[in-house]
């Protein structure tokens, strides 16, 4: 009777221990957030100390999450403006990420728009880039095509600041330079 009753105890504890859900074994579970709130057409608009207009957003959708200080956007559209109050830079993507710390991920059919009459990069496309609104730097890892007045070149990566106006493209770029007229 000892023995089938340790027999049992041994079977039952096998059973729990093989019975478990794949859920139970595995590590973490991950984390579904769930929005904060969601909004339709926003428009939010950043001032400096001295009241000036320094940047415009507007998205058709926004998912903003506050546990993780993130907004999904759904075409968004930012314009930069300089210290003199006027747009400097319009960028619009199909989708973007923006966080807390100021930055954003910009994805599907990004395009940059050099509003400056005397602008040397009229526009800028790519699939994707990285925003760095504090300090105003710009990267991609993929295909980036710069054009202005007289020039338009392509190649893989960039990286640059849209205050200096200064661009790189990291690998196989070319470029194609037009001569002015006479």
């Amino acid at each position: 009777t000892l023995m089938f009753a340790v027999l049992f105890i041994v079977a039952l504890a096998c059973w729990r221990v093989l019975d478990r859900k794949p859920d139970e074994l595995a590590g973490p579970k991950k984390e579904h957030f769930q929005p904060d709130f969601v909004v339709h057409d926003v428009v939010t608009r950043q001032y400096d100390k001295q009241g000036r207009l320094t940047e415009r957003l507007t998205s058709r959708y926004a998912e903003y999450f506050r546990a993780i200080e993130m907004a999904n956007l759904q075409q968004p559209e930012l314009t930069l403006y300089n210290e003199s109050g006027v747009p400097e830079w319009r960028v619009k993507a199909k989708e973007g990420v923006w966080n807390a710390n100021d930055s954003a991920v910009l994805r599907n059919e990004v395009h940059a728009d050099g509003l400056l009459p005397d602008s040397f990069v009229k526009t800028l496309d790519t699939e994707y880039m990285e925003l760095d609104l504090t300090n105003q730097d710009v990267r991609s890892n993929k295909q980036v095509l710069v054009v202005g007045p007289s020039f338009q070149t392509q190649g893989v990566g960039l990286r640059g600041n849209l205050n200096t106006r200064y661009f790189e493209l990291l690998e196989q770029s070319h470029a194609i330079y037009f001569n002015e007229k006479r």
